[in-house]
């Protein structure tokens, strides 16, 4: 069986890795990822790719820029002549990028069955971007894996045929559940003279999905706030697209109060995570990891992204 993944995010890859390796164990002798970002941007996560056992994408679209119409417009364009030529037995859907609805407008047109990994998941704002991409995807893909009972719920009610919709629990989780100990071994709180459960971990991703009127100067200030009210250490960690947004919008005055990493592995956030007193972020990657070790988190999203 061939199987051709689309991944439109760091966040994705996460999703992917469980499914990957279920797949492999069931005999998928063939398994393509095309990643929807630049080849620039994989360099750093080579590191990343390595620890969720994945290997390297075997097409690197460079479509991640523009608006989200465009988006999707230049995926469907980069997309098709990969999908035709390879001609997979299945597409799997990962999350909700534009390039996630691009690759299920193409397995449709093209008569390849289609699964959407991540199924489900609504704000409820139709005239979101994000939003609209999962209600489309759904309604084109022939497979819905759902990670909660909510969300298989959201999907009946929507009318969708129930043997359509299949019940695989958070891949996100599987991994964090995975890797968790690995990460522990790696102490990284002592590292930076942390104490478990002192100080406040803060990650913000993929800035364009915040909620109405929150911004990347109200994250820091809030963050700062924290750091001010409980005297407690806070650590912001800073990916490619929130220390772009720091820079353009020139608040590189609020980061004093905390300690800036920038793009540490997925082992070191991880480890960051699941011993910090209190985690604030939109990541899926980190929310579920930090829940799952006890740690109160604060979500700036409607639903975590990615």
């Amino acid at each position: 069986m061939k199987v051709l993944h689309i991944v439109g995010s760091q966040s994705g890859f996460f999703r992917l890795s469980p499914v990957f390796r279920a797949l492999r164990s069931a005999g998928a002798d063939r398994q393509i990822i095309i990643y929807s970002g630049h080849r620039e941007e994989l360099v750093p996560e080579d590191s990343l790719l390595q620890e969720l056992e994945l290997p390297s994408p075997d097409h690197v679209l460079g479509v991640s820029t523009g608006s989200s119409a465009s988006q999707t417009g230049r995926s469907l364009i980069a997309l098709e002549p990969i999908v035709v030529r390879e001609s997979p037995d299945w597409i799997f859907a990962v999350g909700d990028a534009d390039v996630a609805l691009a690759a299920a407008l193409v397995g449709r047109k093209n008569r390849i069955p289609v699964a959407h990994l991540e199924a489900g998941l609504r704000a409820g704002n139709s005239g979101d971007a994000i939003d609209t991409n999962r209600l489309l995807t759904d309604r084109l893909s022939d497979a819905l894996f759902v990670a909660e009972v909510e969300t298989r719920a959201q999907l009946l009610r929507e009318g969708i045929d129930s043997a359509r919709i299949h019940f695989v629990g958070n891949t996100v989780a599987d991994t964090a559940l995975r890797l968790q100990a690995r990460a522990a071994e790696l102490d990284v709180p002592s590292s930076m003279d942390l104490e478990p459960g002192s100080y406040v971990v803060g990650l913000l991703t993929r800035v364009d999905t915040l909620p109405e009127k929150t911004s990347m100067e109200d994250f820091l200030a809030a963050l700062d706030a924290v750091a001010f009210e409980t005297g407690r250490p806070t650590v912001l960690i800073l990916d490619a697209s929130s220390a772009r947004s720091v820079k353009e919008q020139h608040l590189e005055g609020l980061l004093a109060p905390v300690m800036v990493i920038h793009a540490p592995s997925y082992l070191d956030l991880l480890g960051l995570a699941q011993s910090a007193g209190i985690v604030v972020t939109n990541a899926c990657e980190i929310l579920d990891s930090a829940t799952m070790a006890g740690v109160p988190t604060i979500a700036i999203c409607d639903f975590a992204v990615g």
